[in-house]
């Protein structure tokens, strides 16, 4: 009996301290990925009850859920006119079937849903879920129907709903014409976006809105019903709409993966990283710097502090390498990073020379290979011994979205590629993140005084 009782308290030490052991290790994780150094700047702290952002290195998924919605309203047969032999598919219908393809038999997709939005005799919207196959017969021959637009508001919201019940990243095609029932609400329509998508913001989620357009042949239906109802149209190019909802990297594995090749009009709403990996480059030689700068560490990987010191003949001049393949696309862009990003600066004069995203030969050299871009900082002057240099993206307002919108969309022959009141959809969308931070990243560099 005392070796058996012995026994089981020793059994019962161990345990104990395998526990302790555990909750320490757990506890010491969580510091290391509240690493001081990423945490540059109190604008990139989350505000209480918002999903965090994500880090630019967070592995996306490798397959996402996706459900397809496709508005079969009157106002969108002209897209999708009847196939015949020797007559040419419409950029819609074209699109369209790529898209349905990837997300049913690509590699990026786990489990889909289809469905087709409408609405019923009451005016409330319908999602009938319907196979593959369906969608892609209402995509290629038409839709036979008389079906009347569903309110934009109802139909957002009754989607975006239904995703997440299922866990799955809403796909949205529709020609975004708002046509309600009660005129109020073309008033009112920024207010009822920004609710019908509250659920949107309650759960963190992140917007992409791609535009495009495509011929139209038939009945075009404005919101703007004077001086005519309708009209007849023969192949005008009318915009159509692709929104993708859902949390930041499932939408971009969608955006990146799925539908690949994006149009030039693309609005983000909700992204934004904690950090992007980045580091100064003072040892490389195809990013040799200028003056006085070194790591304040000489091993340091990566080097976030520096010593430097401008001369009046001789500024200081650095490379600053940054890991941006984890952004929207069109944020990739070395011409958006030029016109957009900026140049924080604390205890010095500091401004952007040059952006330049990596080449081949970059991408061959295994110290510079995880870096995507390289922004090359000038400091003229300091007025502190030490301070910060921060590279900062800006949450950005397309343009091309206030060029879209118009407030009469009665003659789309002519003035073309205009949708009713789409900046005050956006600016329903816009407020759902007013709480998000001012910049998509925020990078910043600490630096000391050479002596």
């Amino acid at each position: 009996m005392p070796l058996t009782k012995s026994v089981s308290s020793l059994h019962a030490l161990l345990l104990c301290m395998a526990l302790i052991l555990s909750g320490c290790f757990t506890k010491q994780s969580d510091n290391e990925e509240s690493d001081p150094v990423t945490a540059t700047s109190e604008q990139n702290e989350k505000p209480a009850g918002k999903a965090p952002a994500a880090t630019a290195n967070t592995a996306a998924p490798e397959k996402v859920d996706v459900n397809v919605y496709l508005e079969i309203s009157n106002g969108m047969k002209g897209f999708m006119p009847t196939a015949a032999a020797g007559k040419e598919a419409t950029a819609f219908q074209n699109n369209l079937l790529k898209l349905l393809s990837e997300v049913q038999d690509g590699r990026y997709v786990a489990n889909k849903g289809f469905y087709l939005a409408k609405e019923d005799a009451q005016s409330r919207p319908v999602l009938d879920s319907v196979s593959y196959n369906t969608m892609k017969s209402y995509i290629v021959s038409g839709i036979k129907d008389d079906v009347r637009g569903t309110p934009l508001p109802a139909m957002l919201k009754a989607a975006l709903q239904n995703s997440i019940d299922q866990n799955a990243v809403s796909v949205i095609v529709s020609d975004f014409i708002h046509g309600p029932s009660d005129q109020g609400q073309f008033i009112s329509l920024d207010a009822d976006i920004r609710s019908s998508l509250r659920e949107a913001e309650h759960q963190g989620l992140a917007i992409a809105i791609l535009a495009n357009t495509s011929e139209f042949f038939g009945t075009y239906h404005p919101a703007v019903k004077k001086p005519e109802v309708r009209r007849t149209l023969n192949g005008e190019e009318i915009p159509y709409y692709i929104w993708v909802i859902g949390p930041q990297q499932e939408v971009q594995v969608v955006t990146n993966r799925v539908l690949r090749n994006l149009p030039p009009q693309q609005a983000y709403f909700g992204f934004e990283y904690e950090a992007v990996p980045y580091s100064a480059l003072l040892k490389e030689r195809a990013f040799s710097p200028a003056g006085v700068v070194y790591c304040s560490s000489r091993n340091a990987d990566p080097c976030t502090l520096v010593n430097l010191q401008p001369e009046k003949e001789e500024p200081v001049e650095f490379t600053i390498g940054l890991d941006l393949s984890n952004l929207p696309m069109s944020m990739q862009q070395v011409e958006y990073l030029k016109k957009n990003l900026k140049v924080a600066a604390t205890g010095s004069r500091a401004s952007i020379a040059s952006v330049t995203a990596a080449d081949e030969s970059i991408k061959a050299t295994p110290d510079l290979a995880k870096y995507s871009h390289f922004v090359r900082v000038r400091v003229p002057q300091l007025t502190a011994s030490s301070g910060t240099i921060s590279v900062q993206l800006p949450q950005v307002y397309p343009t091309w979205i206030d060029k879209w919108a118009t407030d009469n969309d009665n003659n789309p022959a002519a003035e073309p590629k205009k949708t009713y009141q789409l900046d005050k959809i956006v600016d329903g969308v816009q407020a759902l993140y007013r709480d998000q931070s001012d910049f998509v990243f925020n990078s910043t560099i600490q630096f000391n005084k050479a002596d």
